[in-house]
């Protein structure tokens, strides 16, 4: 077994407990469909946690090749599907049995938490970069996690339920652009 596939375990393990989260969120919305009270930027955002996770779960296999692991250094690289998994928790409140779950009310209280989990995922994804290559790339991918790092930054800073489903829309294009730019990226 090569050091990648005994590091990528764990990995998985953090991803797949993300999508679990928003996988089995989405199911327990539908079962509580009469208590809940819709929030589409909810739902987008959960869209986008699915694509970032599966992104960050297939963007790990280019690791495969890499020998030089060390702790400091998996743990970092480790940080991008903690991170997601965070946001993909905090993305939906607890669904028990009360009365009425209000998601925009949630996405609320969580707002400042989840733009600065946001921003940090492109941060360590060129952390993480800058120490393995030793310089920052200059490509569209770089481009792009600058560009996810600014948005989370400047949402951040926006409050408003009205501004809630244009911030996630944006977010979700984004999310799309980028993950279409990487896996065209494969074929090349």
């Amino acid at each position: 077994m090569s050091q990648f596939e005994y590091l990528s375990v764990l990995i998985s393990i953090i991803i797949g407990l993300a999508i679990t989260q928003l996988l089995s969120g989405a199911a327990r919305l539908i079962q509580l469909r009469r208590r809940v009270r819709p929030h589409a930027a909810t739902l987008c955002w959960m869209v986008s946690l699915f694509l970032a996770n599966t992104q960050i779960w297939w963007a790990s296999f280019e690791r495969r090749e890499r020998e030089d692991w060390n702790f400091f250094l998996f743990l970092l690289y480790l940080l991008m599907p903690i991170l997601a998994f965070l946001l993909s928790y905090l993305v939906l409140p607890e669904l028990g049995d009360e009365d009425e779950i209000d998601l925009a009310a949630n996405f609320a209280d969580n707002h400042t938490w989840f733009f600065l989990l946001l921003a940090l995922l492109p941060t360590v994804s060129l952390v993480d970069e800058l120490l393995e290559t030793r310089t920052l790339p200059r490509d569209i991918d770089a481009i792009f996690r600058l560009v996810l790092l600014a948005f989370a930054l400047i949402a951040g800073r926006i409050r408003g339920r009205h501004l809630d489903l244009w911030i996630a829309l944006v977010g979700l294009a984004l999310t799309c652009v980028y993950v279409a730019t990487q896996f065209l990226e494969l074929l090349h």
